[in-house]
């Protein structure tokens, strides 16, 4: 009788931390930058930035392009590193202005959430203006959606895996 009770009791701890699991937070939603709102003198702006991307994939590649560009500094060299410290997914919405109109994590670094700040860094470094995509690109609906993945080495810089190399070869040191 003990053994059943204690078997019972084991299955009611499993149960429990299962619930307990389930009500784990969903990850955080990044806001899109905000950046100082400066008048614009009409004659002197300039012409927003259209993408000759004929498909999703390279209109992608461009603003990834941009990204690095915006970010030298923070960009990784070479191959990604294995074992990466982090991988990092984000959903990206822009507008047919080419506006950046949503960025949203979608995977997320338990063990280094200030990567998640830097990711938020970074497109604060790009601004909230992306090149224009072409209507074509658009297919009738009012947002362009894609998702980036960002991949980082030990040191915190990242690489956007659009422009990466192949990963490195795992050391047989583990």
């Amino acid at each position: 009788m003990l053994a059943q009770s204690g078997g019972l009791a084991r299955c009611f701890q499993v149960v429990a931390l299962l619930a307990l699991a389930a009500c784990a937070p969903a990850p955080p939603v990044l806001e899109p930058p905000v950046f100082l709102q400066v008048p614009a003198v009409t004659a002197l702006a300039p012409e927003i930035a259209v993408s000759h991307a004929s498909t999703l994939a390279e209109y992608q590649r461009h603003v990834d392009e941009l990204l690095h560009a915006a970010n030298v500094a923070g960009v990784f060299a070479g191959p990604p590193p294995n074992p990466l410290r982090a991988v990092i997914v984000v959903y990206v919405e822009v507008n047919a202005d080419g506006e950046l109109a949503r960025l949203e994590l979608f995977r997320a670094p338990l063990h280094s959430p200030e990567l998640v700040d830097e990711v938020e860094r970074a497109w604060r470094r790009l601004g909230p203006q992306l090149p224009r995509p072409l209507p074509q690109l658009m297919n009738g609906d009012e947002r362009l959606a894609f998702t980036q993945t960002w991949l980082f080495d030990d040191d915190g810089r990242f690489r956007l895996r659009t422009l990466s190399l192949p990963q490195a070869e795992l050391d047989d040191e583990f």
